[in-house]
Parts: structure tokens; sequence; C-alpha cells
């Protein structure tokens, strides 16, 4: 499947460099053009996504998204962390940032590639799911069931996006509703 890899970031970049984007408009009228903020800055700022964003300063992660190389953020809602129970209460204790580092790394792709990028690669490929690589160092794929757009990870677990994906200067969080990682249950 290394072609629709290809495929996919190919498009990507001619869909990211041939044409403006649009950001999404909040409940408030913001200006409009592309975000300022960094990343993290927009994680922070964004609804919904409280538990993600102290998670990406917790383990680190946040200097990542504070630079100027570009990535994307599957980020997990808050309401996908809450549906973990205990263990998101022990994913999210300071201890636990290496195990929550490796959770979120699973969940970021290098580039900016936003929702409308992931809807071309699926048409592009006749409507078959494509595959992306992780910072990881695995891969999702991301598929169209009906209106929703899933993203499967290597393990089987499978998340929805569950909002209006977040632009910043540096990168795109596109909300999800599930964790992108079988977790262990607290013992």
């Amino acid at each position: 499947m290394r072609p629709l890899f290809v495929t996919f970031s190919a498009l990507a970049l001619v869909a990211i460099s041939g044409c403006g984007q649009e950001t999404p408009k909040s409940e408030t009228a913001a200006p409009a053009g592309p975000s300022t903020a960094t990343l993290t800055a927009a994680v922070g700022d964004a609804a919904g996504m409280s538990t993600v964003s102290a998670a990406l300063k917790g383990t680190g992660l946040n200097t990542v998204f504070d630079g100027t190389a570009p990535y994307t953020l599957l980020a997990p809602d808050d309401d996908a962390f809450g549906a973990l129970g205990e263990t998101a209460k022990m994913l999210t204790a300071p201890e636990n940032d290496a195990a929550m580092a490796a959770v979120l790394k699973g969940h970021v792709l290098p580039g900016y590639v936003t929702v409308a990028d992931i809807d071309a690669a699926i048409r592009n490929a006749a409507g078959k799911p494509v595959k992306m690589a992780t910072m990881a160092g695995g891969e999702v794929t991301f598929a169209r069931q009906g209106e929703d757009l899933t993203v499967t990870a290597a393990d089987g677990s499978t998340a929805k996006v569950s909002g209006k994906e977040v632009t910043a200067s540096n990168g795109v969080a596109i909300p999800l509703d599930a964790v992108l990682k079988k977790t262990p249950s607290p013992s």
C-alpha cells in the first residue's frame, strides 16, 4: 500500500501549496486569514481539548508544536479521554508522562494535513482508505464511512473526526472522539 501513501503525501503537498485554505469560523467573529498562533497555543485555546493540551505540556511535546516544522495532531477530545475512565487518570498522572508521550506520538502526522486534504486523497484513491505514517513510526488509515471520516491505528483502535479542525501557523489539530491506542486497564 506504499503507492497510496506516496500519492497521499504528494496530494497533500499539492493541495497545500496550490490553493489557500479556509480557516474554520468560530462562534465569535474571528478575523479572516491564517492563524499566527502555534499549534500548542491553538490547541490550548480550543474548546474540548483541555486534556490533550495538558498532556502535550506534561510530556514536553508542546515544545515540538511551538517550533516552525508543520505537524498534524489527531487530537482526542476531552470526551475521548473521559471514556477511558480510570485509564485516563492513570495516563494523565505526572509519573506516567512517558506512557502518555508514546500514546500521543501515535496521534501525530508529519506536515500540515487538513480534513480536506485527507478527503482529496481518499477521492484520488477511488474511495479506498489511505495510510499515513505517524511520529511513533506506525501508520494510521483514513476512510470514509458514510458521512464519517474515520482513522484506524495499526492496533485496530478506531476513532471518528468529532469536530472542526483547529488550524495554526505550523499545523492542524483534528479532533477525534476516541484515543487511537488500545490502552491497558489499570490493575
